[in-house]
């Protein structure tokens, strides 16, 4: 992809000042082939050979990298803020990013799984590092380590190398705080081989790769307090009962303190009569208030403990209960990509392909377009984020008829706008990483994908009269998830969360991801073997029978849309009866058990690709705005960080 006579050698590098944008492009896919070279496919639960090494013995290994490689001193000079969790550790990093940016610090952000480009990993002032520094980096380290580390068997496995890339990239920027986001676990996570962290913080438990961490919450938040070092002070966010008592336990162990960070409200004294409701956050939803006040409580200790120049001020704000002005910034500032993130899509012409103009919001707004199609991405994987992001999305999709606010103008007297709500969400937070994904991402305007356009939601003026009131819109959910995890376990807090607030999905599709552990390049081609997806809707059919009210049928021309026709034979998992009258027999149980019979053109199909679901939903809002129902679409993406981060790509967000 560099062009002709352009692809170095691995690891020859062209001379600083010379590089054409097809040499840097050259040299970059060539640190990607070689990246490649270091991913095993084998995950951390999986059985071991006899030459395989413990997740302990990897560990150990990885401190003599870093000594080897003369990055132990370095690294420790970093002034790290150490962040481990099951929820929201991802969002709590990007918190703490965006205030410590606010206040004039250099920052270095490492974080994981990346959406659609490695790159992602490593943002230096919220930006990721640039192709050419990447690779400047990487080769100084795969080479150090092939001459360096031959006896530890050259280059570390691909999330210990990335790790060790992180540090060094952060260390040449030369930053002034490095935020590091825990992969997996903590007490053997790679990061943790940061022997001096400034600060740890600790986001919401739950239970969540119990194969490796443990059955209990007990036994994962002890291996979450893993990061905890001695007199290095702790904070974390409020937990159940037995993960306190097991992260209070390690602290004692290792010598060093743990509080429970103060809630938003406490450093917003007098400010109102509803004080929790002053400080605006950048990411939705209520989640996200624990995560921001861990945020303001690691930036306080950090700037405590390291004295930047602005230290002084902020310490005596926040002293008299007071959220600095620079804090309260950077939390409305705060943006993180996959989580309860809006992208609103204006459909052009009426192939179906969705080439038209295309607007995208910050998270958990939206705009109002007779013509758009709605997505809401969030790379929920656990119990616990699935409910809030199904909470977030029912609120965002909920419909309530708008009351119309009269306003006096000069110009034209009285006119008559409707009301516009802001949708207020849940953020899946971060998650731990899963098995992980390599990608590039094309076409690159440098860093382009970290951005967000910000384009206010322009409210639509009338005349009064004002017409007619928008109708209940069009629920679609588009859902994958890892084989390891339990779709039983994901989904059923998304049908209850359907039927409590009557917001009821319309169709469900279940499609493979592109992304994987298996290779750099997306899969695009359309899976023969669906029995994955065959299984997960096999468990939504059955939760929909179990919550009645979870699901609606009855939707103009879906059935012909989506179960006739000659595209219908692309989709696979549907029963069709007739182009009037569609019934989806949910279960050969469902006869005799006094379950309801659920008369629908659509409740769960298994479709071989995520672009030709993509390609049925832009066809069922086209459908909507041909037949002229006034009904707008609203998809759900969810399940998996890998499904959110190909849709961003499908949606020419990467």
């Amino acid at each position: 992809r560099g062009g002709h006579g352009t692809r170095p050698r691995a690891g020859v590098m062209s001379q600083p000042g010379d590089k054409s944008e097809e040499v840097v492009e050259a040299e970059y896919q060539a640190a990607l082939r070689a990246l490649q070279t270091t991913i095993s496919g084998k995950t951390r639960a999986a059985p071991k050979g006899p030459n395989d090494l413990s997740w302990e013995d990897q560990f150990a290994k990885l401190g003599a990298y870093a000594d080897r490689l003369g990055l132990r001193s370095e690294m420790e000079n970093l002034n790290v803020i150490h962040v481990a969790g099951t929820k929201g550790k991802g969002s709590t990093c990007a918190f703490v990013e965006h205030i410590l940016r606010e206040n004039g610090a250099k920052t270095g952000l490492y974080t994981s799984p990346h959406l659609v480009d490695i790159r992602e990993r490593f943002r230096v002032n919220g930006v990721p590092v640039s192709k050419q520094k990447f690779t400047q980096q990487f080769w100084w380290l795969f080479n150090k380590c092939k001459t360096e580390c031959r006896d530890l068997g050259g280059p570390p496995a691909y999330f210990r190398f990335l790790t060790l890339l992180g540090f060094r990239i952060f260390v040449t920027e030369k930053v002034g705080c490095c935020i590091l986001e825990v992969g997996l676990g903590g007490r053997l996570d790679a990061t943790n081989v940061i022997r001096s962290p400034t600060v740890c913080g600790v986001t919401s438990l739950g239970l969540d790769h119990v194969e490796v961490l443990g059955d209990t919450i007990s036994k994962i938040a002890t291996e979450k307090a893993g990061i905890f070092k001695s007199r290095v002070p702790a904070f974390t966010s409020p937990q159940p009962l037995d993960a306190m008592e097991a992260l209070q336990a390690r602290a004692a162990h290792v010598g060093t303190t743990l509080e429970v960070a103060p809630p938003l409200r406490a450093y917003n004294r007098g400010a109102s009569e509803n004080p929790a409701d002053c400080i605006k956050l950048g990411l939705a939803g209520a989640h996200q208030k624990l995560n921001a006040a861990l945020a303001v409580r690691l930036v306080r200790e950090w700037a405590f403990k390291t004295r930047p120049s602005w230290a002084h001020a902020a310490e005596a704000e926040l002293a008299q209960g007071e959220l600095p002005e620079s804090f309260r910034q950077g939390l409305a500032k705060t943006e993180w990509w996959g989580r309860a993130q809006v992208v609103v899509e204006t459909l052009g012409g009426g192939d179906g392909k969705g080439k038209g103009d295309e607007t995208e919001t910050r998270e958990g707004e939206k705009t109002e377009s007779d013509s758009s199609l709605v997505w809401y991405l969030d790379g929920a994987h656990t119990e616990e984020s699935m409910a809030q992001c199904a909470e977030w999305f029912c609120e965002s999709t909920c419909f309530t008829l708008p009351e119309p606010v009269f306003i006096e103008t000069m110009e034209s007297g009285t006119q008559t706008e409707r009301a516009q709500a802001d949708g207020e969400g849940l953020d899946a937070g971060g998650g731990d990483d899963a098995p992980e994904k390599l990608e590039d991402a094309k076409p690159d305007p440098e860093n382009e994908h970290t951005r967000f356009r910000e384009e206010e939601p322009q409210a639509e003026a009338f005349l009064s009269p004002p017409p007619p009131e928008k109708k209940e819109p069009l629920r679609l959910l588009l859902f994958n998830c890892m084989e390891e995890r339990d779709p039983m376990m994901l989904l059923t807090p998304l049908a209850k969360a359907l039927r409590e607030k009557k917001t009821p999905l319309t169709q469900s599709f279940f499609a493979p991801s592109e992304s994987s552990a298996k290779g750099l390049a997306p899969d695009l081609k359309q899976h023969a073997d669906l029995r994955w997806q065959h299984k997960m809707a096999k468990v939504w059919t059955d939760l929909v029978r179990k919550h009645p009210g979870s699901f609606v049928g009855g939707v103009e021309s879906t059935a012909d849309t989506l179960c006739g026709g000659t595209e219908g034979r692309d989709v696979v998992g549907v029963t069709e009866t007739s182009s009037t009258s569609a019934t989806v027999d949910v279960s050969s149980e469902a006869v005799g058990t006094g379950l309801p019979k659920i008369p629908t053109a659509l409740v769960a199909a298994a479709v071989p690709s995520l672009r030709l679901a993509v390609e049925k939903i832009r066809h069922v809002a086209l459908e909507q705005r041909r037949l002229g129902t006034g009904r707008r679409v609203h998809v759900l993406v969810t399940g998996s960080l890998y499904l959110v981060g190909d849709m961003l790509r499908v949606l020419g967000r990467a």
